[in-house]
């Protein structure tokens, strides 16, 4: 199943019995993983399972939903600014589609930080920390990692999506969410991304609803803007070509959430003759391009 079907299922979007029949039997199943993941982050939380501690503090940088919230970004956002305090910092990543130890996300990570700052890529964050320490980084950056409770980290930062705060308000496989709302009383702050998205009745709802399951936490509100269009060879180009008269633009992207994507390039005055949603993390390769 795509991952455009799959959305329009799990929204309640897509009418029929058969939608209808497969929404109530992934519900069933949401139910188990929910209470699962409600006692695995209690259980680390009062010691039942084992925390380990880098020896140097560690900024995690997660959210509680599958998909893009804008943890990218705002993990090259925290290092840079670490960087600039004079920090030695590393990014612990776990390298999501990885192929052959290389991913998309690290590699635009370390074009953006450049050579100074290492990404390290392992599933086992543990690990990877240790690897960090070892390459002298003072401080640790973990990307995706607020499901990661065995790493013990000094800073929980979480990443709301304006658009769809909470999965479709159920766990997975019936929702979007990777553990219960509950979660977010470990939060020390949480970001609203892509607020510009969103109405403002809608935004005022969502604050109010994160300020009673998160009262610890400290709420800011993000949005996405781009700062250049890139051409086939990567040079950068003013945005304003694409909203050139002449132009024709044909969007698509490999990301979980490619709505925000699209109202990005519409924001931009593009005149949009198509567009297409990739699944996550797709290789852009000639039959992709062609297809």
């Amino acid at each position: 199943m795509d991952t455009h079907r799959a959305m329009e299922i799990l929204s309640g979007r897509r009418r029929g019995a058969a939608a209808t029949l497969l929404r109530t039997a992934l519900l069933a199943a949401a139910g188990p993983y929910s209470a699962a993941m409600r006692l695995r982050r209690r259980a680390y939380g009062c010691g039942l399972l084992p925390r380990h501690s880098a020896g140097v503090p560690v900024i995690c940088v997660g959210n509680i939903t599958t998909g893009g919230t804008g943890k990218t970004p705002m993990v090259a956002w925290v290092a840079g600014r670490l960087v600039a305090t004079g920090a030695r910092p590393a990014v612990l990543t776990r390298g999501y589609k990885s192929v052959n130890g290389k991913s998309d996300e690290a590699e635009l990570l370390s074009q953006l930080l450049g050579p100074d700052v290492p990404v390290i890529v392992n599933p086992d964050r543990v690990a990877g920390a240790a690897a960090a320490v070892a390459r002298g980084a003072t401080v640790l950056v973990m990307d995706d990692g607020f499901q990661h409770c065995r790493l013990r980290r000094d800073l929980d930062i979480v990443l709301i999506d304006a658009t769809n705060p909470f999965g479709f308000g159920h766990c997975l496989p019936r929702g979007l969410l990777r553990e219960p709302t509950s979660a977010l009383a470990d939060a020390d702050a949480i970001v609203i991304t892509r607020s510009d998205q969103a109405a403002p009745q809608a935004l005022e709802a969502l604050r109010a609803d994160l300020s009673k399951l998160a009262p610890q936490a400290y709420l800011y509100h993000a949005t996405h803007k781009p700062s250049a269009v890139l051409d086939e060879c990567a040079r950068p180009l003013p945005l304003e070509v694409l909203a050139a008269p002449a132009r024709r633009v044909f969007a698509f992207c490999g990301l979980a959430n490619p709505d925000g994507f699209f109202d990005t390039v519409k924001s931009l005055g593009a005149n949009l003759a198509g567009q297409a949603a990739l699944e996550d993390h797709a290789d852009y390769t000639q039959p992709v391009i062609d297809g």
